[in-house]
């Protein structure tokens, strides 16, 4: 492994108004795309921990806010111009951080107040939105924070001071009734991740650091004791629990002008052991889905019929699976789309669905096909094709340009929950 460089990431840090560490991560990724060059992000997640169970800090008793906007006759922009998440004001959120949904009900974010001073927050709503709540993160002040929502009134908090020297100063802190109280708990090491557990979608990539799965009763955590075969890795999160674990990488790299890594190859590695043991599919045409992380786009709705989607110079093409990724073929269905970044899932009626481009500067186009990707149909811009599977439906979010959340019951029709106003 490179030498890690946690000097450069606490700039970038310092620099981003106490961001989210996901945002450190998508400047850093906006800065690859214009260059075209593929980096590895910095900072590994290594989680360590006590153990001993502690409560979260008191909180200033806050009565419930009202979430402005809430309901399907307010949907804004499907991709909003980009730009700062900042309400800055007296007793105002500063930031957010990514939304993350248990279910349909349960929504919850971590934020900032103020620019400088203020410890790290979370807010969650029990009831779609209708009403907030808020409480103190028990990590410190300064420490960067990826808050995840594995179960309705499950969270876990990894988190980094910024002050530590390396990942191994790392810590995940876990609430198993919404945020009412935390507990230190230390990552165990498996050689299989426990059934029935989400596993979460981080980065660095599982070739750097191990997947993760969390306990969606108790908050747990659980890393393989083994990481990924496949270069600048990404974990297909979309896959729903029960359809295997899902990896898209590259197979190969080079070094281009001045010690820059360029990428080659194109795979999907499948697990059906819990990450035991895995088989690979290396696609022949370089297929890829960005210049960020990860080889083609994977779209799945039950472990079986699968597709790896991506572009190979500047064309959409897709590859279908019937057997769970043991085997691929091309389907005819492609379209023009340049360098965008490419997103794809197949809703629960069986319909592809493929998003080019997820900014505005991108300019974004959405397609969809009925015919297993034999044609490809434009189709008006919505969510639809980089959601997360949720207990009763489907979440996706628009962030870093947007903080607010899609929810679906059937990944067919959307509304739109606005953050709140905390």
């Amino acid at each position: 492994m490179p030498e890690l460089d946690f000097a450069g990431l606490n700039v970038a840090a310092q620099a981003g108004f106490k961001p989210h560490f996901e945002q450190v991560a998508a400047r850093a990724r906006r800065r690859r795309q214009r260059h075209r060059i593929v980096t590895v992000a910095v900072v590994a997640l290594l989680a360590t921990g006590s153990g001993i169970a502690v409560a979260g800090r008191p909180a200033p008793e806050r009565p419930p806010v009202p979430a402005p906007g809430f309901g399907p006759d307010r949907t804004p922009d499907f991709i909003p111009t980009p730009g700062p998440t900042l309400t800055p004001g007296p007793g105002r959120q500063f930031s957010t951080g990514r939304p993350g949904a248990g279910d349909l009900n349960h929504v919850y974010l971590r934020y900032h107040e103020c620019r400088d001073g203020c410890p790290p927050r979370w807010a969650g709503t029990d009831d779609g939105g209708r009403h907030w709540r808020t409480g103190a993160l028990p990590v410190p002040d300064d420490a960067l924070v990826d808050l995840r929502v594995v179960g309705p009134r499950t969270l876990v908090a990894w988190y980094l001071p910024r002050s530590s020297p390396d990942s191994s100063h790392a810590r995940w802190a876990a609430s198993s009734d919404g945020g009412a109280t935390w507990r230190q708990v230390e990552a165990r090491r498996v050689d299989a991740l426990p059934a029935g557990w989400p596993v979460l979608a981080r980065q660095p990539g599982p070739d750097r650091e191990a997947l993760v799965a969390v306990d969606p009763a108790t908050g747990d955590v659980a890393q393989l004791a083994n990481r990924s075969t496949l270069h600048n890795a990404a974990t297909v999160a979309s896959a729903p629990i029960g359809a295997g674990l899902w990896v898209s990488g590259r197979t190969g790299e080079k070094a281009g002008d001045g010690g820059r890594v360029t990428w080659t190859g194109s795979a999907v590695e499948v697990s059906r052991d819990g990450g035991r043991t895995w088989r690979r599919h290396e696609f022949p045409d370089g297929l890829t889905a960005s210049d960020d992380v990860g080889g083609p786009a994977v779209a799945t709705q039950d472990g079986r019929t699968a597709y790896a989607v991506g572009r190979v110079r500047g064309d959409l093409v897709i590859w279908r699976s019937a057997d769970g990724g043991r085997t691929w073929a091309r389907t005819t269905g492609t379209a023009k789309v340049g360098e965008r970044t490419i997103r794809a899932a197949v809703r629960p009626d069986g319909v592809l669905m493929v998003q080019a481009g997820v900014t505005a500067r991108e300019d974004p186009l959405m397609f969809n096909s009925s015919d297993g990707g034999a044609t490809l149909r434009p189709a008006p811009l919505g969510p639809g094709a980089d959601p997360l599977p949720v207990s009763g439906g489907y979440v996706q979010t628009g962030w870093p340009d947007s903080t607010g959340a899609w929810l679906s019951a059937d990944g067919v029709t959307w509304r739109w929950l606005d953050p709140p106003t905390l």
